[in-house]
């Protein structure tokens, strides 16, 4: 749904992406800093950081590129597992406004979101931040309106939990 959503990304289907060569070029082009958005002990908490410290993040003239690792929570640290390149990169978190708004299945923590969810606010973070932005009239906010747009439409369909 993301990759749909937003027109610069990329999607590699798998579950250990050390030899993907796909992946490999993203993360040795020259002009990138990858991360990983993973919460993990060490990950930089986006939201921590005053929005001039979130911006330099990637070293200079270099390129900020996001991993996004899809799946449950257990395939997620799985793919994390084998893939070596994956798990060498630097890893980024936020904590979460509110509660996630992904009511078909129960989050293993209250603070975790869906892929969607949680593209979207690592978006946020890096977005800029204008005066008078009450209409949220940002483009990645398509991610959110289709995210509980299927939500929506698949509890319409009868109790999940």
């Amino acid at each position: 749904m993301a990759h749909l959503c937003l027109h610069n990304s990329l999607l590699i289907e798998g579950v250990d992406f050390s030899g993907d060569e796909r992946v490999n070029r993203e993360l040795h082009a020259p002009m990138t800093f990858p991360v990983l958005l993973y919460p993990g002990k060490d990950s930089i908490d986006l939201s921590a950081q005053p929005a001039d410290e979130r911006f330099t993040l990637a070293p200079g003239g270099k390129t900020l590129v996001v991993f996004v690792l899809d799946g449950t929570w257990k395939s997620v640290r799985k793919m994390i597992r084998l893939s070596r390149n994956a798990a060498s990169l630097p890893t980024i978190r936020f904590m979460p406004p509110a509660v996630s708004s992904y009511r078909i299945r129960r989050q293993p923590k209250p603070h975790y979101y869906s892929t969607v969810e949680a593209i979207h606010h690592v978006i946020e973070h890096f977005a800029p931040s204008w005066e008078g932005r009450s209409s949220r009239s940002m483009q990645h906010d398509n991610l959110l309106k289709v995210f509980n747009a299927v939500v929506a439409r698949q509890l319409a369909y009868g109790p999940h939990g």
